[in-house]
């Protein structure tokens, strides 16, 4: 079958197209709203501005399929091979990505409001400047594998609420994205860039943060239980009334971060750069703070008790109405 005879009998009422082979179709503009064409073979075919609303894609072959600028509203790709493919500014509310193959596709500006990629690989996409809010990307055991965005470019990309528990964000590029109130329970952001990203309410709770960059990184009121940020990068950041009880910090540079008020319960400091940081009515209580670097550290009212300062540097620091470690009350 051909593109012509494709659209003929789509335009005389046929739907069901499943299974064909059209490598390199040109079907750029086309009107295919709701047509089948599950388990087809369409790489490198040209769906530029094309219609295609509620079309039935899953598994088909769309390796290096562009999708630019067409609207796949509600269209099921599920199981697809969709690596290398191109969606710049595509339209893709509610579509169905559940176990989709993604990997190095460019999906510059697209809408995936409401889309449902679990399961999806999407290893090396592009996706800055997307709006995922609302797309379901949560890992569910042994029916979706976490997601995998292990390198994805998503600067700028619209993540408020999603829901990214588990997901693999190893050296992704975060950098600039709103991440308010996402959830990434258990995520791995190994190495990841998410300076100047907004994360304020965040669920990071035992999510891995080991080198990620996190410079001026919004991270007020961020849920960090048990998370694991050594070596991390967080000079300047906001971590105001951010929640880090058994938080791992060690070796992580903090210096100048406003922790005003932050729980810090049982945290590990150990060889952490906390200089000049503001830790104003923070509670340190049983934190571990060998070899701590808290020179010129605003701890007034802080709660640093049975707290093992004798190896830190406390060369400066403000101590006015600090709980010590032997429970007294400092002048």
């Amino acid at each position: 079958m051909d593109e012509e005879t494709l659209l003929e009998q789509y335009r005389a009422g046929h739907k069901n197209f499943k299974g064909i082979n059209l490598r390199g179709a040109e079907l750029s503009r086309a009107d295919l709203i709701g047509a089948n064409l599950s388990g087809s073979d369409l790489q490198g075919a040209n769906f530029v501005l094309a219609y295609l609303n509620g079309v039935n894609f899953s598994r088909a072959n769309l390796r290096g399929v562009r999708f630019n600028g067409a609207i796949l509203n509600k269209a099921n790709l599920s199981g697809a091979n969709l690596s290398d493919a191109e969606f710049h500014g595509t339209i893709l509310q509610g579509a169905d990505f559940k176990k989709a193959n993604l990997a190095l596709a460019t999906l510059l500006d697209v809408n995936l409001i409401q889309a449902d990629l679990r399961g999806a690989n999407l290893q090396g996409a592009d996706l800055r400047g997307a709006c995922l809010r609302g797309a379901n990307l949560r890992y569910e055991p042994r029916i979706y594998e976490s997601v995998n965005l292990r390198g994805a470019d998503l600067r700028g990309t619209d993540l408020q609420g999603v829901n990214l528990t588990g997901a693999d964000l190893t050296r992704a590029n975060l950098s600039g994205a709103n991440l308010t109130e996402t959830v990434l329970r258990g995520a791995i952001l190994t190495q990841a860039n998410l300076s100047q990203s907004n994360l304020q309410s965040a669920f990071l709770t035992e999510a891995v943060l080991t080198e990620a960059n996190l410079i001026g990184a919004n991270l007020r009121k961020v849920k960090f239980e048990r998370a694991i940020l050594n070596d991390a990068q967080l000079p300047g950041v906001s971590l105001c009334d951010a929640i880090l009880p058994d938080a791992q910090l060690s070796n992580a540079n903090l210096s100048n971060a406003d922790l005003s008020r932050a729980n810090l319960v049982r945290a590990d400091l150990t060889r952490t750069n906390l200089n000049s940081a503001n830790l104003t009515q923070a509670d340190l209580t049983d934190a571990s703070i060998a070899r701590t670097n808290l020179r010129n550290a605003n701890l007034s009212y802080t709660y640093l008790t049975r707290v093992e300062l004798s190896s830190s540097n406390t060369a400066g620091a403000i101590l006015h109405g600090a709980i010590m470690p032997n429970g007294e009350v400092h002048d």
